[in-house]
């Protein structure tokens, strides 16, 4: 009787919750069902209740209150509703725990080292208890012991206060226990799009847009009823992505199906095709493109990537506007055109269309081959410099340099050679105006080095519009070679104008280039834009 009074007063003076915890685990291995049994028969309404109860129930001022629920009584109601909703947050000695550690470096050797649990337990291999750089039992658990939680419940799982034994975890079935299985529930973002559209720029004129986009596509989970596809579970599902494409336009038409999984057969390998058929109205011929593209991939690390693919094309160059140069009329008609590239990508930006921060590294080897044999290597690099922002991180002044280089062998098609000039290459000069010219048709040519330098500052306050300084240099020569007298220099302004509320996805781009080095037969235009609309 002594005893049970000691006891009793320890509780009053806050040592109740290991009296509830053991109370708890014995009350549980009554019940005589496991704890999969109980998860299956209960709704999620029902976890919810549950989940709140234990919340209120596990905080060390609500349970303090109502600490006399938990003393044994006999005849008493409430407390066998109590030991119910105590029993579900307990661990059985046969079921299979999970545990989780809040530091994110987790050591799986340390994780496989757990000991089984006794009664046939055991701990999944897939979750860990243990930050690395610890055993077990040499610094405190992650789950600290109950009296360092007093007031504040265990901020991983508030419902569940583990216990430990002298930093040492304790097996589940003794009186403490140091593992919480833990159900999280949540709910998936939309990953799926179908946008309505359309662009106006200076170098391709006004095209519509179709696009179907899905980022959580699964090609192996075919509809089982309709109700599959207005629940929206038929393809989705396997982290695949598909999109579907439709561009028609007065000078430029693009028409694109693609999937690409980047997980392949559970790999660390990547795997992405697609087919298309491309159609583009140039000022000196018309060309078709009609075609498919396979490529493989591995990350190396978290921001290193090499890729390798094959692209096969039927390509027909038609209407020509001149036949006086040779160069066009041996590629008038169609040509079979196959390239194997192998590739290196470093990309470490803060964002793919909008960086302010990090570089972009690409290194390309391109064979040719088909009716064509040539050799062709790329490499491009962009490098953001953050300069200044305000303290919460917009109003953010960046400045940036891109270069590309490149060089083809004297066998490529003249509709695989370097062209320059237009809002994507070089300002002010007109779409693919500052390229090589062989009896006034641009021919382009085997070289090139592009270059351009950007201040990008804020305007308004909330980053809406931005302002733009900028310096476009470089040249497109017949041969591999740089000539001065063929270098462009054209510095300039401009404005960006981000309105995504309005369904205008990329910034509205407005510049006005001046250039002040060209080569003899460059055509000029100081103003380039790009204007586009998805809803």
């Amino acid at each position: 009787m002594a005893n049970e009074t000691k006891n009793l007063n320890r509780i009053e003076t806050g040592r109740w919750h290991i009296a509830a915890a053991i109370l708890g685990v014995i009350l549980f291995a009554s019940t005589g069902c496991s704890l999969n049994e109980r998860l299956a028969s209960r709704s999620n309404l029902a976890f919810q209740e549950l989940i709140s109860q234990r919340h209120a129930d596990s905080h060390s001022v609500a349970k303090a209150t109502n600490l006399q629920r938990y003393l044994p009584q006999e005849n008493d109601s409430e407390l066998s509703s109590q030991r119910t909703i105590a029993s579900k947050a307990m661990i059985s000695s046969s079921d299979t725990v999970r545990a989780q550690s809040p530091d994110v470096t987790y050591n799986q050797n340390q994780a496989q080292r757990i000991p089984a649990q006794s009664g046939g337990g055991s701990v999944q291999q897939t979750a860990y208890q243990y930050p690395e750089g610890s055993a077990q039992g040499a610094v405190t658990p992650v789950f600290g012991l109950p009296s360092e939680n007093i007031g504040s419940p265990n901020e991983l799982n508030p419902l569940v206060q583990p216990g430990t034994n002298g930093g040492n975890a304790m097996p589940v079935g003794s009186d403490f226990f140091n593992y919480a299985d833990l159900d999280v529930f949540v709910s998936e973002t939309q990953t799926g799009s179908v946008n309505i559209g359309g662009a106006y720029n200076s170098d391709n004129g006004i095209v519509g847009q179709f696009v179907v986009d899905e980022r959580n596509f699964d090609i192996t989970a075919f509809p089982r009823s309709f109700r599959d596809f207005f629940d929206g579970t038929a393809f989705r599902g396997g982290g695949q992505a598909f999109r579907l494409e439709l561009v028609p336009g007065r000078q430029v038409q693009r028409y694109l199906v693609s999937f690409s999984d980047p997980y392949l057969l559970g790999t660390n390998y990547s795997f992405s095709m697609s087919a298309y058929l491309f159609d583009r109205r140039y000022f000196d011929w018309d060309e078709q493109r009609v075609g498919g593209r396979v490529s493989f991939g591995r990350r190396l690390t978290p921001d290193l990537s090499i890729n390798f693919g094959l692209r096969l094309e039927n390509v027909e160059l038609s209407d020509p506007r001149s036949t006086a140069s040779p160069q066009l009329n041996e590629n008038l008609g169609d040509s079979d055109l196959y390239l194997f590239n192998v590739g290196l990508v470093r990309d470490t930006r803060d964002h793919p269309f909008l960086a302010t921060e990090g570089s972009f590294l690409s290194a390309t080897y391109t064979q040719g081959f088909g009716d064509f044999d040539y050799p062709r290597g790329d490499l491009e690099y962009r490098r953001y410099r953050l300069m200044y922002e305000r303290p919460d991180g917009s109003g953010r002044h960046t400045v940036s340099f891109g270069t590309k280089l490149g060089f083809s062998g004297s066998q490529t098609p003249i509709y695989e050679n370097y062209f320059a000039g237009g809002f994507s290459t070089l300002r002010g000069y007109e779409f693919r105006g500052a390229a090589p010219s062989e009896n006034g048709v641009r021919v382009g040519g085997e070289f090139q080095w592009l270059n351009t330098l950007e201040y990008v500052f804020p305007i308004t306050p909330d980053d809406m519009v931005k302002g733009v300084a900028f310096c476009d240099f470089g040249t497109v020569e017949e041969n591999i070679e740089i000539n001065s007298e063929n270098f462009r220099v054209a510095p300039g302004v401009g404005l960006r104008i981000h309105m995504p509320a309005l369904g205008i996805g990329a910034p509205l781009a407005f510049d006005f280039a001046f250039p002040v080095n060209s080569a003899e037969n460059d055509d000029e235009r100081t103003f380039s834009f790009y204007l586009g609309i998805n809803n």
